[in-house]
C-alpha cells in the first residue's frame, strides 16, 4: 500500500461509525499514545478490557467506575487514551510506518476466543444482541411459541451461523484477528498472546517505563465469563468447522488445531 492509498485507508476509518469497521480499521480498537509513541490494536475478546485499563494508567488518565466503560470513549466527563481518528491523517500515516512507533496486539486462542464471545454476547441474554439471537433462530429452525420469552441459542448454531458470514461482515468480537489487524497493512513489533499474558506484556511496560504497581496489577482480571473446559463445548465436527473458519488465525498466530481438546 502507498502512503496515499494508506492516508485514504485511514481516512475512510475515520469517517466511519464508532465500531463499524466494514472489513477497513476500527478506529475504537486503537490505542496509542503520543507520549510513549505506542499503537496498539485491542482485539475483542482477547484480553481487550484489560488491556485498555492497563493503558489508560499508564497514561495517566483516570479510570470510569464502571470499568466497562472503558469501551466507551462517548463516556460524560471522561478522557481516554486517543484512537487514530483523533490525529491528523498524515499522523496516522506516520504511526503506522515509522520505525519510531512501537505498535503491538495481543491475540488468543481462537476457540477460547469465540467461546468466550459466544458466552458473554450471545448466550447473556442481557446482551444487547437481540436480533442477532434472532437471526440464528430463525436460520436454525427453533420453534417460537406464541407469546413465549425468546431464549438461548446453542453453541453450535451460533458458529454454524457466523461461519457462513464473509469475515468483513462479522461482529468484531467475532471477526477473525488476522482481519481486525490487518496484518498485510499494518506492521507489527510484538503480538503477544492472551495465554502468556503477564509474561509477554510486563517487558511492554517496562518499556514504557510503567510504575511496578501498575506491572503488578497485570494478574488482576476483568471482564471474566463462567469458565468451562473446551472440551464441553467442542466436539471434533464443531472444532473442525471453527478451524476451517478461523484457519489464519490458528496457523500465522501458533495455534494448534487440536488444542481445544487440551485447553482449561
Amino acid at each position: 500500500m502507498t502512503e496515499k492509498e494508506l492516508a485514504a485507508w485511514i481516512e475512510e476509518a475515520k469517517h466511519r461509525a464508532e465500531d463499524e469497521d466494514n472489513g477497513g480499521l476500527n478506529s475504537a480498537d486503537t490505542w496509542i499514545s503520543p507520549a510513549h509513541r505506542y499503537f496498539c490494536v485491542a482485539i475483542p475478546k482477547s484480553a481487550c478490557s484489560k488491556i485498555k485499563l492497563i493503558l489508560q494508567q499508564l497514561e495517566g488518565l483516570p479510570l470510569p467506575a464502571d470499568p466497562m466503560r472503558i469501551h466507551y470513549r462517548d463516556t460524560p466527563g471522561m478522557n481516554f487514551v486517543p484512537s487514530i481518528g483523533d490525529f491528523p491523517t498524515t499522523t496516522g500515516v506516520e504511526i503506522l510506518t515509522s520505525p519510531h512507533w512501537f505498535r503491538f496486539a495481543f491475540v488468543r486462542n481462537p476457540y477460547a476466543r469465540l467461546f468466550s464471545a459466544y458466552k458473554s454476547q450471545v448466550m447473556d441474554l442481557s446482551s444487547p444482541y437481540i436480533g442477532f439471537r434472532e437471526s440464528i433462530r430463525q436460520k436454525a429452525g427453533y420453534p417460537t411459541p406464541p407469546g413465549a420469552a425468546l431464549g438461548r441459542v446453542g453453541f453450535a448454531d451460533f458458529v454454524g451461523y457466523i461461519a457462513g458470514q464473509p469475515d468483513e461482515q462479522r461482529d468484531g468480537h467475532w471477526k477473525s484477528q488476522t482481519g481486525t489487524l490487518h496484518l498485510g497493512t499494518i506492521s507489527y513489533d510484538f503480538i503477544g498472546r492472551v495465554e502468556s499474558f503477564r509474561q509477554d506484556f510486563a517487558p511492554l511496560l517496562q518499556r514504557f517505563a510503567a510504575p511496578g504497581e501498575l506491572i503488578a496489577s497485570l494478574d488482576e482480571r476483568v471482564n471474566v465469563t463462567a469458565q468451562l473446559p473446551l472440551a464441553a463445548a467442542y466436539h471434533k465436527a464443531l472444532a473442525d468447522l471453527v478451524y476451517t473458519t478461523y484457519q489464519n488465525d490458528f496457523e500465522i498466530f501458533g495455534y494448534t488445531r487440536d488444542s481445544w481438546m487440551f485447553n482449561g
